[in-house]
């Protein structure tokens, strides 16, 4: 009779992930079995509609074979089976999610000599939406024109990431222009803006927090109680923008408790817009109080709500939805201000992506229309 052994081994900066042991007196010889994971490091790993990799690292004690749940062809490792006592770093392919819904695809692994005795199992769920909010199925704006004069276009990379913005005023000028970077091994993003350069980090979602540079700062920023407190970004939130060219843009969004995560659907109850250009005295102040219509505001690419105000108020950051917690889910249809109502009207394509998008400004006495081209 001899005693199974059964070594789950200790590896600086390793961790143990699922392992299943059993302990008993039999005739079998000694032998190592079992799994010590790197990656994932969790049992559960979310993705974005726009992940199209992972990688698997783990230290395998005795042969193995892995499988994975039917139905889930959109998702592959690299290799799915090896022998003992050896490493392996394996790629993990995954199809970008154009279903409209979220998915889950879940790996096992055995060791094929004492299969009953060694096992492990992780859960890959991928989100219906994209990180900047869209559905992984949404089509991409490539150009926006509008009736009095404006002219934006966008470029966007394979996984449906912008990565170049020009905005044209009436005169046919360049107003506005930036470009993007994403470096997904240092999880960094770049943006250059004129000659402004500013960097942030990322995670999954390929999206900044914050972007900082020498004379420019985007990013996001806590509302406060009276007492000091922060408020909790599911209630309120700000969302700033700083340089030393341009002035200073702020967007403060009251959403009264509303989830922010993925594929969750969130619309600000309102919004408070300040801004003072560079040179000004005084600051511009709107209050807008919305209300929404039953369109749904991630069929496309791009956060059109932003262009309530005009493309001379709006800020590209947020049009193109790289901070996404500020693109309400629903496309508006009013917005209630002290000086006047604004309307929205929309026209949709097919597939459900807003063609024509009317904004009326009771403010100003203006029509102006915007057309979306893909």
């Amino acid at each position: 009779m001899k005693k199974l052994r059964f070594q789950i081994g200790t590896l600086v900066g390793l961790a143990l992930m699922g392992m299943t042991a059993t302990s008993c007196l039999d005739n079998e010889d000694p032998y190592n079995a079992g799994f010590v994971f790197v990656k994932p490091a969790s049992p559960y790993t979310y993705l974005f509609a726009n992940n199209t990799e992972d990688s698997l690292v783990m230290q395998c004690l005795g042969p193995w074979e892995i499988t994975q749940s039917s139905g889930s062809s959109w998702c592959k490792v690299e290799r799915t089976s090896g022998k003992g006592n050896a490493t392996y770093s394996l790629r993990v392919d995954f199809e970008p999610n154009t279903t409209g819904k979220s998915r889950q695809v879940q790996f096992s692994i055995r060791d094929t000599d004492h299969p009953d005795k060694a096992y492990s199992s992780w859960l890959y769920t991928q989100y219906a939406t994209r990180g900047d909010g869209s559905l992984g199925n949404a089509a991409l704006v490539k150009g926006i024109t509008s009736s009095d004069g404006w002219n934006a276009s966008i470029e966007y990379d394979a996984k449906a990431r912008p990565v170049k913005y020009e905005l044209r005023n009436p005169e046919g000028s360049l107003s506005d222009q930036l470009t993007v970077a994403y470096d997904e091994r240092n999880l960094q993003v770049t943006v250059s803006r004129g000659g402004a350069t500013m960097v942030g980090a990322m995670n999954g979602d390929y999206q900044p927090v914050e972007l900082t540079g020498a004379t420019d700062t985007i990013g996001y920023a806590s509302q406060y109680y009276s007492n000091g407190m922060p408020v909790s970004a599911t209630n309120a939130f700000k969302f700033v923008a700083t340089s030393n060219t341009r002035g200073t843009q702020l967007f403060s969004y009251l959403l009264n408790g509303q989830s922010l995560l993925p594929d969750s659907l969130h619309k600000a109850d309102s919004i408070r817009y300040m801004r003072r250009w560079k040179g000004e005295a005084t600051d511009y102040i709107v209050k807008l109080k919305m209300e929404y219509g039953s369109q749904d505001n991630r069929c496309q690419s791009l956060d059109v709500n932003q262009l309530l105000l005009g493309f001379a108020e709006c800020h590209p950051m947020q049009l193109l939805s790289m901070f996404r917690y500020t693109r309400s889910t629903s496309i508006v249809a009013r917005a209630l201000t002290a000086e006047g109502d604004i309307n929205v009207t929309t026209e949709l394509n097919a597939d459900k992506s807003v063609s024509r998008m009317t904004v009326k400004d009771a403010r100003k006495g203006t029509e102006v229309v915007y057309d979306f081209t893909y």
